[in-house]
Parts: structure tokens; sequence; C-alpha cells
């Protein structure tokens, strides 16, 4: 390290040169890093949905979710399949290992499903990623007075559309609420069956009356003339006069031909007022804030048709200029307390201008790093230039308060001693940063989601470390030769606090044993603390977006859906601090997206929470609706899989469980995944009688498809667009059963039969849902902790499990945020174990012996202690944040260890014994280490003082501040204690041996 710090006492203009360079990078890397709340990880899951309209859950579960299990399960590190087959759909999520990459993962998902062979009425598989790039990041509402759901979707394809796919970055722009223009045939039964005219007849007709068919090429005198036989329809008047069947009956004879909305499934408003919503969403990777600010830009200079209005429903542009704001205050008013720290102490404005330095360029070039590693601008680094400005400054306070101590009292100043001085502690600074390096390395390679969030944090805090040992090496020794030679000698003096240490520390080296025993009791009755704090995976940030979702008896109505959804309006609108919400009503679903003003309390919005979830309980009791607040971590989920058994076995075991766990306090909204059904009609086919008519059960199921769903049978062009043309029965002709077998279908030979005689109809029940995980079936029990303390509301759930007598073969199993806190704590406690033994072997090479290495390792109890006792005192949960602050103290606790024990080994070398060694490093040190433990408390204050909380900052910032408090005191006297234990108990085991060797015999 000597040929750094001589290298730049002798190349000032280099040096300046760097450090220009270095803080033009540094600012033009923040300016143009990317900007987002949370970093954008890949999760790993791939969902696959195929729109099947008409399909029952067996149906489809039969016809698509077995064979896509089939296709899907060869994928490649495919951890877990999930199938779910619902009314008109299916779906499949693929879990897959941590070290998949997703954009493989899913061209291969894409890849399987080509060969993938579908029924007729599917539709083309749709596959997306699942991550933070699927939430939307600017959404808005249209809405108008006068016109209709179809106008409004017609501009928003015509229009809005192709503008925003104009701005860079935008991945997918959804539609919520739309419809389309469409020529509607509704199709009169008693007409058809008194003129004798079939569904297949009506629509050959129509096929056949909409051509154009190419009829060659002529030469007509010099030129050559495409010939085109264009019967294309074109009116409304047109397709009525359609002729149908042999006996020349027009299609007006026996149905309706409107022009209208195609039938709505969703009803969509917004404050209220029906509107069409429009979603957002962002490329992985693209820089959100600034597709934000383009997409506005575009919007507002969109030109609207009198009567339209566009609101801008949610900007996360908002939300993450706001996180990042905030996280950015607390990082300068860091800044700010360590300046002060560092001049209260020196009392030289010189010398803390000199130290402070490090803070700046430290910070830039890690700005510089992550730009080139291609990390943004988001709560997870930022908090890691929080966390790293009170323990950057940490070598430059060392190094500058050598030099200054020495320039007070030296004869001889010059730039030789400036570089002795430097060189006296550069060990030490360089151990002391290597062993908190050493700790943070582990936690940006803690397997699981929780290391890929962690892990910017993580190499955020590397770098700036490196960095600020390199500027106190080299910056602050060239900084100190110019600044610092001219100040006034003064004899050393010792201070009042040196002199009471010193008296406290000859006390503890005469009485180690009862220091020692007394220091192991305070720690072991830490631990007690354990059990009394809450623990959780990670901490609940203020929501300010929330979701109320009900789902309603399985064939409920669209009419029904929307009346609960305007009673849970009614909740909503009069609450204080809402500034605006959206409904999505359907038959069997109700959601209302609640977002609040983004200046309301964390109290206020908990109360808001408990409040409308109390409202809605009361309004629909029978639907159990839960309000969850809308989080970018996920929410608290208690989830178990019931897996094993037959499938009815499945159902008792999870109305068995719902029962037995539902009414834990601290869990609420605990439901199965199978607890509806839904009747349903079944179709029996008599297959002999079918096949007397050369039928087969194939073509009757198409038949039925296309009678009670309609057919879209081409494309027509109204008014100079192009409109899609849909063939079905009037409204009222399939209203009962006898009905639907009144139809006549044709028969290959041309003949028209009755349905009924050849199928029925048979009611019965049947699920709402089939679930499937690994090719077999399963049960999923849900619940939302509505605690800190999830360890404990787990603890209880497990404790009723156990005294719950399944059916034969089930078997039960927890997942959710119980499982991921418990591989979260046991990843950590790995890391952690890792990092102390790096910090081990970095100090084992700083020492060359055990004895100093074994001596700093008893100072790491105490910082769990104080810890403990900070988390306790505070009433924050011990989650994932918290254990990354029980990290960050073993690296910041052993480097004061290690400034104190590198001076007492270089007064042991000089001669002194180990005693008075101790006392003079204590005395000398005493200021430095003080110096560094409140500078990095001084940071830290602001982030635990946090009123917006945070996913990183409030508890990991408690937990080093109270750790640190304490540890730093118990530093200063265990470690020489202990080391001083130590060294004289090796003495004796030496001498003892000699002493045997003595008296053997000659």
């Amino acid at each position: 390290m000597g040929v750094w710090t001589k290298f730049s006492l002798k190349n000032a203009g280099v040096i300046l040169i760097a450090m220009i360079m270095l803080i033009a990078g540094g600012v033009y890397s923040v300016q143009t890093m990317k900007m987002e709340e949370m970093p954008n990880v890949d999760i790993p899951y791939v969902i696959v949905q195929v729109p099947y309209p008409g399909s029952t859950p067996e149906q489809g579960l039969e016809d698509i979710g077995k064979p896509m299990e089939s296709t899907l399960s060869g994928v490649q590190k495919l951890k877990n399949l999930y199938v779910e087959s619902h009314s008109n759909y299916v779906m499949a999520i693929l879990e897959f290992q941590m070290n998949r990459k997703m954009e493989e993962a899913e061209k291969d998902v894409i890849s399987a499903l080509a060969s993938l062979k579908l029924p007729e009425g599917a539709e083309k598989p749709v596959v997306m990623k699942d991550g933070p790039s699927q939430m939307s990041v600017l959404s808005f509402a249209l809405s108008s007075e006068s016109a209709g759901a179809a106008d409004l979707t017609a501009y928003v394809n015509e229009k809005v559309k192709p503008l925003l796919a104009t701005v860079e970055g935008i991945g997918k722009v959804e539609v919520l609420g739309d419809t389309e223009k469409q020529v509607s045939i509704g199709l009169n039964a008693e007409s058809m069956l008194a003129k004798g005219i079939s569904m297949e007849q009506v629509k050959q007709a129509i096929v056949t009356s909409n051509l154009a068919i190419p009829a060659g090429q002529v030469q007509i005198k010099d030129r050559t003339l495409n010939v085109q036989a264009d019967f294309r329809l074109d009116s409304l008047e047109a397709i009525k006069q359609i002729e149908v069947g042999a006996g020349r009956v027009k299609l007006a004879d026996i149905a309706t031909v409107e022009l209208k909305d195609t039938k709505k499934l969703t009803q969509t408003r917004v404050n209220g007022t029906p509107a069409i919503l429009v979603e957002v969403k962002a490329q992985p990777g693209s820089n959100a804030v600034e597709l934000v600010r383009q997409a506005k830009e575009k919007l507002d200079g969109l030109p609207l048709p009198a009567g339209y209005k566009l609101t801008i429903q949610q900007d996360s542009a908002v939300q993450v200029k706001k996180s990042v704001d905030s996280m950015l205050r607390e990082v300068l008013l860091g800044t700010l307390f360590a300046v002060i720290v560092t001049f209260v102490f020196l009392r030289n404005i010189r010398a803390t201008i000199v130290a402070v330095l490090s803070i700046p360029l430290s910070v830039l070039a890690a700005m510089i790093t992550l730009k080139f590693l291609d990390y943004s601008l988001n709560m997870m680094t930022l908090a890691g230039i929080a966390v790293a400005v009170g323990r950057v400054i940490d070598d430059s306070i060392v190094v500058i308060e050598n030099i200054y101590r020495r320039t007070l009292t030296s004869k001889r100043r010059n730039e030789f001693m400036v570089l002795e001085a430097t060189k006296e502690v550069a060990s030490a600074v360089t151990s002391s940063t290597v062993t908190t390096m050493a700790v943070f390395g582990p936690l940006s390679f803690v397997p699981g989601i929780i290391g890929r969030f962690f892990a910017p944090f993580g190499i955020t805090v590397l770098v700036a470390l490196a960095f600020s040992l390199l500027v106190s090496i080299t910056v602050v020794p060239l900084l100190a030769k110019y600044f610092l030679l001219q100040v006034k000698q003064k004899p050393h003096k010792e201070t009042g606090l040196q002199r009471t240490y010193k008296r406290v520390l000859q006390w503890t080296l005469r009485r180690r044993a009862i220091t020692l025993l007394l220091s192991f009791v305070m720690f072991a009755g830490s631990l007690a603390l354990v059990t009394v704090i809450p623990q959780n995976f990670l901490p609940e940030e203020k929501a300010v977006v929330f979701q109320l979702a009900a789902d309603l008896p399985a064939g409920t109505s669209l009419a029904k859906g929307n009346e609960i959804a305007r009673k849970f309006e009614a909740i909503v609108e009069e609450e204080p601090h809402v500034k605006s919400y959206e409904t999505v009503a359907q038959g069997e679903r109700v959601r209302l997206t609640i977002l609040l003003e983004q200046t309301v309390s964390k109290e206020d919005s908990k109360a808001f929470e408990k409040e409308v979830q109390r409202k809605a309980k009361e309004a629909a009791p029978e639907l159990q609706p839960a309000l969850s607040p809308v989080s970018l971590t996920g929410g608290g989920q208690m989830m178990l899989v019931v897996e094993g058994g037959k499938a009815e076995d499945l159902k008792k075991a999870g109305e068995m469980i719902v029962d037995a766990i539902g009414d834990i306090e601290g869990l609420s909204n605990v439901k199965s995944n199978l607890s509806a059904t839904k009747p349903q009609l079944s179709l029996e086919v008599n297959k002999e009688q079918a096949a007397g008519y050369g039928l087969n059960t194939a073509m009757i199921a198409g038949f039925v498809r296309s009678l009670i769903n309609g057919d879209t049978v081409t494309n027509v062009q109204i008014d100079g667009k192009t409109t899609t043309l849909q063939l079905g029965m009037k409204q009222g002709d399939l209203s009962s059963v006898d009905a639907i077998l009144n139809h006549t279908i044709v028969t290959p030979a041309g003949k028209q039969i009755k349905l009924s005689e050849v199928a029925a109809l048979t009611e019965k029940p049947g699920p709402s849902a089939l679930f499937r995980l690994n090719q077999q079936e399963y049960v999923e029990i849900t619940g939302r902790y509505t605690t800190d303390n999830v360890s404990g509301v787990q603890a209880e759930v497990d404790k009723r499990m156990k005294t719950l007598e399944l059916p034969g073969g089930v078997k039960q199993r927890s997942e959710g945020a119980a499982t991921s806190m418990n591989e979260g704590f046991r990843n950590m406690a790995i890391a952690m174990g890792v990092a102390i033994m790096l910090v081990f072997i970095v100090m084992l090479v700083t020492f060359g012996s055990m004895t100093a290495p074994l001596a700093i390792l008893t100072s790491l109890p105490f910082l769990f202690s104080g810890g403990l006792f900070g988390l306790y005192a505070t009433k924050q949960a011990l989650g994932m944040p918290a254990l990354v602050g029980f990290l960050m103290l073993i690296g910041i606790v052993v480097t004061n260890a290690i400034v104190l024990m590198d001076r007492a080994a270089q007064n042991e070398k000089a001669g002194m014994g180990t005693a008075e060694a101790l006392l003079e490093a204590g005395a000398t040190r005493l200021r430095p280490i003080l110096m560094t433990a409140l500078a990095t408390i001084g940071a830290l204050v602001p982030l635990a003082l946090s009123a917006e909380g945070g996913l990183i900052s409030r508890s990991l910032a408690i937990v080093v501040i109270s750790g640190l408090l304490t540890s730093t005191l118990l530093t200063l006297i265990i470690v020489p204690t202990a080391y001083h234990a130590m060294k004289g108990m090796g003495q004796r085991l030496r001498r003892k041996p000699a002493a045997v060797v003595a008296e053997e015999p000659a």
C-alpha cells in the first residue's frame, strides 16, 4: 500500500485529473442511469393461458390441460408445473429453478407449445413471464358521456395504441372493458323450424354470398386487365337479402340482423363512471420513468374527439421518483451527520474536509460501476449507498486522524512524515476494509429470490468500500500534504475520555475472568429476546394501492356481479385519502383497484385497510371479500398445499383445514381453491342412434357449441370498416333444455333431425375449476397474514394441523411467506457463517497468529445482543433486512477491533508488555474507533427515523445502530481483555512443558 501512497504524493497532477474524471463520470452515470422502484429481477415463472370458449373445467382439462402437461413437462430445469382448468380457458404456471435464464425458458416453452395439438374452438396460447415487468407502469381511463364502449375501443385501437407503439421501451398495451361493433345475426328457432332451415344451411349461405374470386386476366387492346368476381357483402340490407335453402327463404325472414356491440362479459368503471381502462407495461430492462414521461407527452398531444375524457389513473414514475428522492434525502442527511461527527472529534475544518471527500468520491465511483453493470437507481442500490456512506469515511478517518495527530506533535512536517503516518495505519485500514468486503461478498450469492433482490445492495456496498480504501491511501495523504502540514503544533495530552477509558481497561485487565463471565451472561440473557420479537420475511411497506376482490358463486350473472361492485364502490367513495378507483365487474368475480393519495401516512393507510375490509364484509358477508395491499415485494401469503389421495378426499381435507385454521388471529381470508361448485348441463350422446345417421360425438358436440356460443362466420365491410359477422340463436331461444334439444342438426346425408333424437342434456353439479400439480390433483389453502409476527401465526397453523386427522393418503405441506422466511433465514445464517470464516482468514493473514483473531471474534456475540435489543425497543420485526444488518455489523465490529489490535501488535513488536501495549493502543485508537462508529451511526439515523419505512432501510438501520453502540463499547473492553487472557494462558501452557522437562532425571 505504501507504493500507492508514494505514487500519489509524487504525482499530484495525475491524482487531480483522476479525481476530475471520477467526478464527471459519476455525475454522468447518475444522470443517465435508469430509475425504478425495485431491481428488475427475473421471477422464475412462465404463465401459459389458452382461451377455450364454451368449455367446462373437465373438458378443458381433458382436451388441453393434460396434453399440455405432457408437452411442457420436458422443458429443461422445470421445478413445478401447475395446471388450472376453468370455464372457457386453461392455464399452466411453470416454476423454474432459480439458475434458469427466463428469456431462454420462455423461448423453450413457446417452442414446446408448437407441437401441442389444440381442439377445435381453442385459441392460440398466450405466453408471458411473471415479475415486475408484468406490472403496469402507466394506466389511464378513456370515458365519454355520449360515445359507447365500441367507439372508445375503436379510438384506442386506431389512435392510442399506434401512438404508444412509437415510445421506446413499451412492451404491451392492454385494454380492459373493451368491445367492438359486429354484425349480429340472431336466428329465430320457431321460424327456422317452420321453414325447415338449419343453422348449418344459414352458415353456408352467408359464406357463399360473401366471396371475392379472381377470374383471371384479359387483353383489351393494349392493356392487360385483372378480372375480379366481387360478391362481398357491404351492408346490413345485403345481408338480410341472402337466400337460404332450396325454398329461397330470405335471411331476414328467419333472423334479426343488427350492427351492435359484442357481448360484454366485463363491466369497467373509473370512479363510478363507465370507461375502458388502458394499461401500459414496460419491456424488461427499460427505463420506466423515461418511458412514462414520453408516453404522457404523447397522450397530452393527442386530439380527443368532443366529449372524450382521458384520465391518468396510475403513474409508477411518481412513486419511483418519490422513493428515490426519499432515499437520496436520507443519504444526504446521513452524509451531513457523518461530517458533523468527524468535525466534533477533529475540531479542524481542513482535516474534516479531507476526510469527508472520500464520501462523494467513493459514491460516484460506485455509480460508475453500477452504470457499467447496467444496474438501475432503485431502492436497493440507493440503500446500499445510504449504508455505505457511514462506512466509506472510516478508512479516511483512520488515516487523517493519524496524520493529524502526528502533525500536531511532530517537529519534522513534510511529505515523508505523511507517508510514514499513512503506512503506520495502512495495514489496519486495508485488512479492516477487506474484512468488511468479505462480509458483503456472501450477500451477493445468497440463493433464491431474496439473493437476487439483495445482490445490487451488496455489490453497491462492495464497490464503494473498495474505492474508499483507494481514496484513503491516495487522495487523503495527498490533500493532507497540502492542507494539514501548516497547523499549529500542540503538545500531546491525554483527554479526560482517554484517561477514564484507561482506568476502566486497567481494571478489566486485572479481573479478566469476571469481566468475560459478566459479558457472557449479558449475551446469554439477550438471546431470550428472540422469543418475544416478531419475525417475518420482509417488512410491510406503506401501501397506497389496494385491491378489494370478491369471488361470487359459480354461474352468477354479470348483472349480479355489477350489483356487488356498486356496493363496494359506495364504501370506497365514503373513505378519505382516496385519489381514484377502478372497477372490474364480472359474473363470478368483482375487483376494485383503489389508489390512495401519495401523501397518506402509513397509519392512515392501515386505518383505511381495516375500515374498508370491515365494511366490505358487512356489505357482502356471504362472499368473504378481501382487501389486500398491492406491493412489488408481494404480500404476506399463507399457503398450504394438499396432495395425494382421491379427488373427494382432497376436497374434504381442504374443507377440514379451512375450518381448523380460519379463526386464527393474525390470519384472514382463509379459503380453498376447490371451495366452489358450478351447476352445468352434461351432453350425453346416444352413440348407436347417432351412428345410424352418420354422426359422431365430435360432430354433435361441435354443433351444440356453435348453437350456444355462436360462430364467427366471416368478415364483412360495413361503412368502409372490416367487421366480424357473428351467427347465433336469438336471445331467449335457448332458455330451456327442451329449446336446445328442439334444434335441428343436418346429417352428412343432408337430412335434418332434431338434436333430441341423438343426444340428451342432464343438469348436474361440477367444479368451477380443476387444479393439478406435476400431473396430480391437489388443493391449495391460502390466507393472508395481517400481523408482523408471521412466525407466531404459522406456529399456530402448524399446531392445529398436527391435530387434524386427514383422509388416508392425503398429505399437506407449507408454502408461501413462512416457507420463504425459513429458507431466507437459513441462507442468511449460512452467509453469516461464510462471512465469519472469510473474516477470520483475513485476520490470520494480517496478524500472523491465532491469538488476536480469536480475541477479536469474542466481540461478535455482543453485536447480536445490541441488535436484538434495538428491534425489541422499537417494536420492529426480525426479518431479512434485520439479518442483513447483523451481517453488516460483523464487518464493522471486526473493523474497529482490527484498528485497535493492529496498534497493540505494533507496540508488542516495539518491546512493550501485553498490558502496556493494550493500554497504549486503546488510548491512541479510542478517537478513530469512536469516530468511525459514530459516523456510521450518524449516517444511518435518517434511515432509522424514516417515516416511510421501506423494504430495507428501517430495521437494518436500527440493528446496525443499536448493535454498533453496544459492540463498540464492549469491543474496547472485551477484545483487549480476551487477548490478555489468551496470551497469559498461552504463556502458562508454554512454561508447563518446560518445567516438566526440567524435572525429569538425567
